[in-house]
């Protein structure tokens, strides 16, 4: 704009209904900035042209906006009584339907699963309003100094001494029931692994034994309840389908966008399974905003740093990478991580390896592998990925995080705005999928390649990466407890796994399925030693991550990755072995 040119406006009346004439002003041409910073004087806006009914609408909603301001608090109580009454009769309508209905109860899907909503929300409600009022703290200050004292002392160690007797009593009778003793050898890599931890442990004399005892029991007892009980199985095996339920949503948006043709009919795995993520992470990113998922992850990662002993931070993150992925659990206590002890940043780097993110489920279930397993797999990866963090680098130093701590909040400004950026980073995500699956396929095809030929020239045919891993790794596969005449076919797997990622793994595995070379408990062993993001690409995004979060860190961060990724490593495979402890031959 040249400095000679003005713009026009008009005087605002005193008065809306004013009949007073409106007086031209010259207005400096800086006015366009302050118009876009709301920084107008009162003669600087035209004349209101709304007439009397714009007038008194205006005037009514001023007046109702004041009176809402001043009894805010009573018009916050008669909605959350109007909010309230409505649930009521609602369920009200729903006990007289199942009643008409002849009291038959679904569990899974129907009226069972609407009164266990009902009961977690009214324990919800009844625990938030007695918190509300500090009822709980004398349990909580009798918790602290008296019983709470006596079970970490003696009460962990014994509980868990006793638990893993009847444990072991439990599967050496069911082998011997179902005439299958070679499923004890499973228990041989249990073994195997806590010997290895004791002697590669970077401080063997600081290993805190009660914390293992309890933490490995925990991680069979996760097992226990989720494969050879029907009951538990079928809970898991709930979970799981509701899961995928939930998930499958996302296929009708993928489908407007990409035609029913490459989601529905052809499942391209672009299109389809990786189309979830941004339907997920959206939803992620709401309850984020919200604070539930932070409660949830605080909740339970207190629970179980009173059962294992561990920090707040290293129990809060094995939870919310059950969760969350391995670069958005890190996010809800980033402020801390400066603060971390070297054994508390391997804990969380292993807590990140030994799980794969909730959000990948629908992609690995979309290539047909049982979703139950990787639910049941990522649970006892939790307490597991402490258990060997804690045997392999134990903690020599007092931790300043090993009180009560405050989890971060959202810094989104809305529901919508929270939506619109989980779905953005979901664009992140299925991005660097993408590009990781070429370029791990591409490299693995380029190393097949060179084998291929490097045997040629010696003259050894049909020589290939697959081949190879399935020879070094034939001995973890034999020690989880996979029958000999399929050990090469998982060691090729976990071969896989580790060098490119778990998800050309659960393509190969899939494939295997399909094909019928794997029996159903080499199949169980092999989804659980998979799940995992342990591979090269995601330590290096591990370590770049943590040291964008705390540059101060960075050195720690480095020199207890590797020692992570291995442990990480090992949590999956120790969750494997048990599930070979647990799996009959023909599954269950």
């Amino acid at each position: 704009m040249k400095n000679n040119e003005t713009i026009l406006v008009q005087k605002i009346p005193d008065h809306p209904m004013s009949s007073t004439s409106t007086q031209d002003l010259l207005v400096d041409p800086n006015l366009i900035s302050s118009i876009s910073n709301n920084e107008l004087k009162p003669d600087a806006f035209i004349e209101p042209c709304g007439g009397i009914l714009g007038y008194y609408s205006g005037l009514f909603r001023r007046k109702a906006k004041n009176f809402l301001s001043n009894f805010k608090n009573v018009v916050l109580r008669l909605g959350q009584v109007f909010f309230f009454l409505i649930i009521i009769i609602y369920i009200g309508f729903v006990i007289k339907t199942f009643v008409d209905t002849g009291f038959y109860i679904d569990w899974c899907t129907g009226y069972g699963m609407a009164f266990m909503l009902i009961g977690l929300l009214i324990i919800s409600i009844v625990y938030n309003t007695l918190n509300k009022y500090k009822y709980f703290n004398m349990f909580h200050f009798n918790c602290d100094n008296g019983f709470g004292l006596l079970f970490k002392k003696y009460g962990r160690c014994t509980t868990a001494a006793v638990f893993l007797l009847l444990f072991f009593g439990f599967v050496i009778y069911d082998t011997v029931v179902t005439d299958e003793l070679n499923r004890i050898m499973s228990l041989l890599g249990i073994v195997a692994f806590l010997l290895c931890g004791l002697v590669f442990s970077k401080h063997p004399e600081y290993i805190r034994w009660d914390t293992i005892l309890v933490g490995l029991s925990l991680q069979m007892f996760l097992g226990l309840i989720s494969i050879p009980i029907k009951f538990g199985r079928e809970i898991f095996s709930c979970i799981g389908d509701r899961v995928v339920h939930f998930l499958s949503y996302a296929y009708t948006g993928a489908a407007f966008v990409f035609g029913d043709f490459l989601v529905n009919k052809q499942h391209v795995f672009a299109f389809q399974a990786l189309s979830v993520l941004y339907f997920l992470s959206m939803i992620v990113q709401v309850l984020y905003y919200l604070g539930w998922m932070q409660i949830i992850c605080l909740k339970i990662g207190k629970s179980i740093q009173f059962v294992l002993g561990t920090t707040v931070i290293e129990s809060v993150n094995a939870v919310a990478t059950v969760f969350l992925g391995m670069s958005e659990a890190p996010l809800l206590y980033n402020v801390y991580i400066k603060y971390l002890t070297n054994s508390e940043i391997h804990a969380v780097m292993t807590g990140c390896f030994a799980t794969v993110a909730g959000t990948m489920l629908a992609a690995y279930t979309s290539l047909g592998i049982d979703p139950k397993n990787v639910i049941t797999a990522s649970i006892m990866a939790a307490p597991g990925a402490l258990t060997y963090a804690k045997l392999y680098y134990p903690e020599t130093v007092k931790s300043s995080t090993s009180k009560n701590i405050l989890l971060v909040q959202s810094d989104d400004v809305s529901v919508m705005d929270a939506a619109c950026k989980g779905t953005f980073m979901a664009t992140t995500i299925v991005s660097s999928i993408i590009a990781s699956v070429i370029a791990s396929v591409s490299f693995i095809n380029l190393l097949d390649g060179i084998i291929l030929w490097l045997g040629y020239l010696v003259g050894i045919e049909n020589l290939t990466l697959d081949y190879i891993l399935g020879i070094i790794f034939i001995p973890l596969a034999w020690a989880m407890g996979v029958k000999h005449e399929e050990c090469e076919l998982v060691a090729s797997l976990i071969g896989i796994k580790t060098i490119a990622n778990e998800f050309i793994a659960y393509v190969k595995l899939s494939e295997l399925k399909s094909a019928g070379k794997l029996s159903a408990r080499s199949e169980a062993i092999a989804t659980f030693a998979l799940c995992g993001f342990a591979n090269p690409g995601a330590l290096a995004t591990m370590i770049a991550f943590l040291s964008s979060l705390a540059p101060s860190k960075r050195e720690s961060i480095i020199n207890v990755s590797f020692r992570a990724f291995v442990t990480g490593c090992i949590t999956s495979f120790s969750s494997a072995c048990i599930a070979g402890l647990l799996t009959p031959e023909n599954g269950f």
